[in-house]
């Protein structure tokens, strides 16, 4: 049986999602809690990574099970295994055929700042502080420049393996709130780093040290050398999968 699982955890916990050689990744606290449950082995393949820091309100992953274990009561139960930081939300059988990966066809990421010129300890490890003035109008402007297809390679970090930094951005939105920023972006994917990359150079723009030709000429050349900023991974959150 395939089963597809959401999750919620807090990424202060964990190196990203994939297992690591060092520190301890999302993807290998889970297996060891399910295979435990299950008394098999438990492999899981996410709708994709994240980095070390970054949240999940909403990942998805499925695994095979021989087991006939209730689906309903499969969360409650892994979820008094599983160490503190992540939670299974959900279990639901799907189609042998489904893959976590390659059948999501949009992803939405929420990247959250404040911009208080004292550090919250509240929102500490959640938010990322920007103590400027930012010019929500401009950051608007900005944004509307991402949305379509284009080549994405000026806004991607190293260490991405990819054949194509070709993505399209359905939509993307800011939301202001007294002194807190949400911006919500939509694309059929994102390459090593990219919210974090397009955040940033729009934040740049609300502070003025960017104008909105830098992110023209990022888009149409693909050059990294006008996008130099990457926001902290504290405030990035893994919103929604769709498929």
């Amino acid at each position: 049986m395939r089963v597809l699982i959401t999750i919620e955890y807090n990424g202060k916990y964990f190196n990203g999602w994939q297992r690591q050689k060092k520190g301890i990744g999302v993807q290998e606290v889970l297996e060891e809690a399910l295979s435990t449950l299950l008394k098999q082995n438990i492999s899981l393949t996410a709708s994709g990574r994240t980095d070390a820091g970054v949240h999940a309100i909403c990942q998805y992953a499925h695994f095979d099970m021989d087991s006939s274990f209730d689906l309903k009561r499969l969360p409650f139960a892994v979820n008094t295994i599983l160490s503190e930081g992540v939670r299974v939300l959900s279990a639901t059988q799907v189609q042998p055929s489904f893959n976590a990966r390659t059948s999501a066809h949009r992803k939405t990421y929420l990247y959250k700042l404040y911009t208080r010129k004292i550090i919250s300890p509240l929102r500490e490890g959640y938010f990322a502080n920007v103590p400027y003035e930012l010019d929500y109008s401009k950051m608007t402007e900005a944004s509307k420049l991402f949305i379509g297809k284009h080549n994405f390679k000026g806004f991607c970090s190293e260490g991405s393996s990819v054949t194509s930094y070709e993505r399209e951005i359905y939509s993307f939105t800011i939301e202001k709130h007294d002194d807190e920023y949400s911006f919500y972006i939509t694309g059929n994917g994102f390459l090593y780093n990219m919210v974090r990359r397009i955040v940033a150079s729009v934040v740049e723009v609300g502070k003025g040290k960017l104008g909105l030709s830098d992110i023209k000429h990022a888009l149409k050349e693909y050059e990294k050398k006008y996008i130099t900023k990457v926001m902290p991974a504290c405030g990035l959150y893994l919103l929604n999968v769709q498929y």
